[in-house]
């Protein structure tokens, strides 16, 4: 049996509708002419959306880093759908077939793609990130070697999420090189520190405990896939911030005691944050020769404690998106059952109604007043669909 389309009830898609970012917090629906197939490329009517921080943050400022947005543009690429139509050269995908969308395409010839390293690509085309288009919309053309065909117990409302979790397992496994009976600290409780999370339990750590200021993220946390959480405490009066990073540190570990105590702490930290001081307390709770991995885009320029991490031979390494066979591990987490990533949804919205799921995800809670952890757009199906 095929898993659902569609996790709300959705009315049929009426022409290339688009949700187009015209300028700072100003979205309007478009219908927009069809692009041509290339001979790699293949159609998809997406079908689910996710949306991400990222998408919110174009909307709401117009830019993230160099990234500017100079010309009306489609958002999202959190995305799963179905083919409608391939190109003249595409020989393994067909029409009907259901897949995630990888929404990165590179060029395919430079010496960082030749090395598997893709997502670091100069000439990269990444949905929804100026100046090239997203996925909300009826109609994607996309590189065929990046839309995912999909299994059939899996629904396209997880596909989607298969953006997400490759994002956790490039930090998590091709990063972290997370390892069976491992202590692992994971900061935020949000999407991506949650898929951290869920990764790292997947692969067989022994710990994984979660660091939030909230207690219900932190709760979820516990539920869906921390064996423990761990809620920092702000600065004391006169306690500057690295001492207080340091505190909090020093307390979990002594709280855990047992092997990470013994160790000296944690094996492998996944920053999820960007706050400074969670990178500061992830540098204090590491063992000797443990491993941080940077996830989190905050603070530009932390303050770090970089000489107990040349005495410890602490290793800090940035992640950033996902890259060969990622989204091939996520998928087979995901559909194997390892991970259950459609938990993460507690919103769900129709198409037409967009604004309300970019409102809810930039409040961080939705109409019913309940936190918003995953929100998700149900898109209409194309007529060839």
């Amino acid at each position: 049996m095929t898993a659902p389309n569609n996790s709300l009830p959705t009315p049929p898609a009426q022409g290339n509708e688009s949700y187009v970012l015209l300028d700072v917090e100003k979205t309007v629906f478009e219908d927009r002419p069809v692009a041509p197939l290339a001979p790699y490329e293949v159609r998809v009517n997406v079908r689910q959306t996710g949306l991400c921080g990222s998408d919110c943050h174009y909307k709401m400022h117009g830019r993230i880093g160099d990234f500017v947005l100079r010309k009306p543009m489609v958002l999202g690429h959190e995305s799963s759908g179905i083919i409608t139509a391939v190109g003249s050269a595409v020989t393994d995908r067909r029409v009907g077939d259901r897949v995630a969308l990888e929404p990165g395409v590179p060029c395919c010839m430079c010496a960082l793609c030749l090395a598997g390293h893709y997502s670091h690509c100069e000439k990269l085309v990444f949905a929804a990130t100026p100046p090239y288009d997203g996925t909300l919309v009826t109609y994607y053309n996309l590189h065929a070697a990046f839309a995912h065909p999909i299994p059939d117990n899996m629904s396209l409302e997880a596909a989607s999420l298969m953006e997400p979790l490759s994002v956790a397992v490039h930090a998590a496994v091709s990063l972290g090189r997370v390892r069976a009976l491992e202590n692992v600290l994971v900061f935020g409780a949000g999407p991506i520190g949650l898929l951290s999370a869920a990764v790292a339990r997947a692969y067989g750590a022994k710990r994984v405990v979660c660091v939030d200021l909230v207690d219900e993220k932190l709760a979820f946390a516990k539920e869906f896939c921390a064996t423990s959480t761990f809620k920092s405490t702000p600065p004391n009066a006169d306690e500057s911030a690295m001492d207080c990073s340091r505190r909090n540190a020093e307390a979990l570990v002594a709280e855990l005691g047992e092997d990470v105590a013994e160790n000296g702490g944690f094996d492998l930290a996944l920053e999820a944050t960007g706050a400074q001081s969670c990178l500061q307390m992830a540098c204090w709770a590491m063992r000797t020769l443990g491993r941080i991995v940077a996830i989190g885009m905050g603070n530009p320029e932390p303050q770090i404690p970089i000489t107990r991490m040349m005495v410890r031979e602490v290793s800090l390494v940035g992640s950033f998106r996902y890259c060969a066979g990622d989204y091939d591990k996520s998928i087979a987490l995901a559909s194997t059952g390892k991970i259950d990533v459609a938990r993460l949804v507690t919103h769900r919205y129709l198409f037409k109604d967009a604004d309300k799921a970019f409102d809810a995800t930039a409040r961080g809670k939705g109409e019913d007043g309940k936190a918003c952890i995953k929100v998700q757009i149900c898109q209409g199906a194309a007529p060839e669909a």
